[in-house]
């Protein structure tokens, strides 16, 4: 999978950085590294330090691995819709900047992100391929005249392809306050001031158990998934009060199979079958219920509906 470089806050940044210098060391210490203590905590899933995530969809699930934010190094987002740091959601920004229209009382034009591939001398004419002009010293692919992606231009000093929309200054949503105050705000990388470009859904309502207080938060593996080999190596955690061992990903044969099976999640988790322990997506889906934020028939779960109380 092509990786780019994008816009995030000081905290993605050393996550980036500490990754980095310990990826090799996390490989070989993850399977030991459950822990049931902080289960149930929140987290912010890295993908949301990205300026064009789109957010999370009920219907799917996903597990981050190696999550600085959990003792068990996993964030769960089971079945969740949206972005956690983005209650209300937001349709899609404006685009700015070299062509395009100027923002006039829609903000001011501020990047969002940046489409650079990584790429090695080796490898350039394939990662660069789309951008033409080859790979630099730091390993990332520079952009052409007229190679970028549709909105966004390349940049003449840095050779990269930049996002840039249209932004008012310190009109960010904020996860911790209620939906009367997010309403209309801009969804932004979290713990900064840089807007997010994609259309978000607004988060499913509390009452199903959908909204990102029930379904995103750290957990760790507590078994195998149906039909798997038992792993005698990996440390399997055991569920703390409030919490079941139910399977959240089957194993189809794809992916890492250390990641498949059975996660803590809550016990009281409408989405799980009690009869096969294993969580329903069909049911996932029928519990996002209504969206009290931004909601596009096409491509969000749930349905319009009025903001309801938030939760404590």
């Amino acid at each position: 999978m092509t990786r780019t470089k994008s816009a995030r806050s000081t905290y993605a940044l050393l996550f980036q950085g500490v990754f980095a210098v310990g990826g090799v060391v996390a490989i070989g210490f993850f399977p030991a590294s459950c822990q049931t203590g902080g289960i149930g905590d929140p987290c912010t899933p890295e993908d949301e330090y990205l300026g064009t995530f789109a957010g999370f969809k009920v219907t799917q699930e996903n597990i981050e691995s190696r999550s600085f934010q959990c003792e068990s190094r996993i964030c769960l987002v089971n079945h969740f819709q949206g972005r956690v740091s983005c209650p209300a959601g937001q349709p899609p920004k404006q685009a700015c900047g070299g062509a395009l229209p100027e923002c006039g009382d829609a903000g001011k034009c501020v990047e969002s992100a940046t489409f650079a591939p990584e790429c090695t001398a080796e490898t350039a004419d394939t990662d660069c391929a789309s951008l033409g002009n080859g790979c630099n010293a730091e390993g990332f692919c520079q952009c052409g005249a007229d190679t970028c992606p549709e909105n966004y231009f390349c940049d003449d000093a840095t050779k990269q392809c930049k996002l840039f929309v249209c932004h008012t200054e310190n009109n960010c949503q904020d996860p911790t306050k209620d939906f009367a105050f997010n309403e209309g705000r801009d969804c932004c990388i979290p713990g900064t001031d840089t807007p997010v470009a994609s259309e978000v859904c607004g988060q499913c309502e509390a009452k199903g158990l959908r909204d990102a207080v029930n379904s995103v938060y750290c957990s760790c593996r507590c078994g195998v998934a149906e039909g798997a080999a038992e792993d005698e190596n990996f440390n399997f955690c055991e569920c703390p009060d409030g919490y079941q061992c139910a399977e959240v990903r089957p194993d189809v044969g794809l992916g890492d199979p250390q990641l498949t099976g059975k996660y803590c999640v809550k016990a009281d988790d409408p989405i799980v079958d009690t009869a096969t322990e294993k969580v329903d997506v069909a049911i996932a889906a029928q519990n996002c219920f209504g969206v009290a934020g931004h909601y596009n028939v096409d491509i969000c779960e749930g349905q319009q509906a009025a903001p309801t109380a938030p939760t404590e």
